[in-house]
């Protein structure tokens, strides 16, 4: 009887956390955007993109269905884990300011296709990397790479 109360209780308190852990996320990428941010922390996401885990090339590879909106929109990317496979995180919203909780890929390759004029912020003050690039300097890569590239940039 214990264990079905001490279930019950984690199963409504979980996602309780995770709104608080996403709140907090949000308020450090505002933070880093500092005055160029249109957001005042507290403001909640206007959208969430779940990335998903990948692991040894099973699971959801491809992610991002953000629509282009012609005001700012603020959104919370959930964490990527990519272990031994390739995952692609698309921004398409010129408009986005894209805040990621963290990325991790052991021995993999996470790629963020954003958008030219996407803001782009982490939760994260720093990065991790052991044997791997990183060059958002945002996620934790082991022995794999985690790699931005911007499209539709006038001009270039």
């Amino acid at each position: 009887m214990i264990r079905y109360l001490f279930a019950f209780a984690i199963s409504v308190l979980a996602p309780v956390t995770a709104v608080a852990n996403d709140q907090v996320a949000l308020d450090e990428c505002i933070a880093s955007w500092g005055k160029a941010s249109p957001f005042r922390k507290g403001t909640p996401a206007a959208g969430v993109i779940a990335t998903g885990v990948k692991v040894f090339g099973i699971g959801r590879g491809s992610t991002g269905d953000d629509p282009v909106t012609a005001k700012p929109r603020l959104v919370l990317v959930r964490p990527a884990v990519n272990v031994l496979g390739k995952s692609t995180i698309r921004l398409v919203n010129p408009k986005g300011w894209y805040c990621f909780r963290s990325n991790v890929t052991v021995a993999g390759k996470i790629a963020i296709e954003a958008q030219c004029d996407a803001h782009i912020a982490s939760a994260r003050a720093e990065g991790t990397n052991v044997g791997a690039a990183d060059e958002s300097d945002k996620g934790v890569a082991v022995f794999g790479v985690l790699r931005v590239r911007r499209f539709g940039c006038k001009g270039k």
